[in-house]
């Protein structure tokens, strides 16, 4: 099965954004978790700041001239960014630009030292690995390019100033365990970032229909109470007599139904923010609205739909945040308590909650 795949009549769920601890922007990048930041930032300081204190200390030995360019470059770049995430977070162009002026200061570390063999160059195999969990195989073949062109550049500069004192076929080898390090880490992290989207999917998709699940509805309810936008409808669906149906024609053709019935909700909501399984045979639609009557609307169209389409009866209870309800959890309760009254009411039908007063 392809990543991301669900059941039959089911596509995966779309996670919108901040509906995802590891995928804050819902764009499917499930790599890092929020901690991952400030421990790599701590590591760049430390170091870099370790890179400037090994050689007044004799262990790397180097043109104090050129570890001053080299060293206080990094630091100096190193702690840039590291303010920058304090005040602003993680920036996207950091993240594309960063490991470019990395391999800038790696190649400054070669031409200071003049000894291009020095084994400070493998600063560029360890960027490498670490950008393969982020990016696509054409930025990791364009960044080993990259790194090619700054190696050879520091020979070249080493080179002009008489101190370069290796063979042009030691850096040849180099550039080429360049280009295939970056093709090889790219097929293997993109493998694992395959893996943990499937994880992730997995863990916010009902198996069976491959609606959304309640810990991805939760997810949203959370981020409308923080951030509220326009009122927020919360449809729940029953199916009528789904005992009766299970006891009849057995529960592999009512999973069946269910799949159906799942899939016809989604064709009725193709701009909600999710269609979930909320348990059993009840199933929850969260959507944007401007008024009850448009939720009840919606509501009732569905109710159609799978009446024709799947050939049972549904029931279904609307509330609407903050419309009838206070919180979007409380327009779910809204939604349980309709419900209940439609099944009261007839069944086949649906039911809404009573507007909120409005404060004078």
């Amino acid at each position: 099965m392809e990543p991301g795949a669900t059941t039959p009549g089911g596509v995966p769920p779309r996670l919108p954004a901040g509906s995802h601890p590891h995928d804050p922007d819902g764009l499917g990048r499930f790599d890092v978790d929020p901690s991952y930041w400030p421990r790599a930032m701590k590591l760049r300081l430390f170091i870099a700041a370790s890179y400037v204190v090994l050689v007044p200390a004799g262990l790397i030995p180097m043109s104090n001239t050129w570890w001053l360019i080299s060293g206080g470059t990094l630091l100096l770049y190193s702690a840039a960014m590291y303010a920058i995430y304090l005040r602003f977070g993680v920036l996207r162009w950091y993240e594309e630009l960063s490991p470019y002026a990395d391999t800038l200061v790696v190649t400054l570390a070669i031409v200071a030292l003049g000894r291009p063999g020095y084994p400070i160059w493998m600063g560029y195999f360890l960027i490498i690995p670490a950008l393969a969990n982020f990016h696509s195989t054409k930025y990791m073949l364009v960044f080993s390019l990259w790194t090619v062109v700054a190696y050879w550049s520091g020979l070249v500069i080493l080179e002009a100033q008489g101190r370069a004192g290796i063979s042009w076929q030691y850096p040849t080898i180099v550039s080429i365990m360049a280009v295939f390090m970056a093709a090889n880490a790219d097929i293997i992290s993109t493998s694992n970032r395959n893996l943990r989207e499937m994880v992730m999917r997995a863990s916010v998709t009902d198996p069976l229909t491959g609606l959304a699940n309640r810990r991805l509805m939760q997810a949203m309810l959370l981020a409308h109470a923080t951030e509220p936008t326009r009122p927020l409808a919360v449809l729940m669906f029953d199916v009528d007599n789904f005992k009766r149906l299970n006891e009849e024609r057995g529960h592999v053709e009512a999973d069946t139904v269910l799949v159906r019935i799942a899939a016809e909700l989604r064709e009725c909501f193709p701009e909600a923010h999710v269609v979930a399984r909320f348990g059993g045979d009840e199933m929850v639609a969260l959507t944007h609205v401007n008024t009850v009557e448009e939720a009840v609307q919606l509501g009732e169209r569905s109710l159609e739909r799978v009446r024709q389409r799947v050939g049972v009866h549904l029931s279904a209870g609307v509330g609407v945040y903050p419309l009838t309800a206070a919180t979007p959890e409380a327009a779910v309760n809204d939604a349980d308590v309709a419900l209940g009254a439609a099944k009261r009411g007839g069944k086949a039908r649906i039911a809404t909650s009573a507007l909120r007063p409005v404060a004078a």
